[in-house]
């Protein structure tokens, strides 16, 4: 059977930009083994809504930081 990690909106966000330190390394190491990693839709939503609330600094439009991020470390876009 397969072992999936669906990361959390905080999680994902500080995988992607290496604040490793936020979390324990346990969870880290729970990422790397598992062998399918996900997002949820609503993730993808809150990273666009806070980043045109001006809360999150991304220097690239939204839609192409979301399509990169998803498919850099190879995330799944649970709909």
């Amino acid at each position: 059977m397969s072992e999936m990690v669906i990361l959390d909106t905080h999680i994902w966000f500080w995988l992607i930009n290496g604040s490793f330190e936020r979390f324990p390394t346990q969870w880290l190491e729970q990422i790397r083994q598992a062998d399918i990693v996900a997002v949820s839709a609503i993730s993808c939503y809150k990273i666009a809504l806070a980043h045109n609330k001006s809360r999150l600094a991304i220097h690239i439009p939204v839609e192409d930081w979301l399509s990169e991020n998803l498919q850099k470390i190879m995330i799944f876009w649970l709909r």
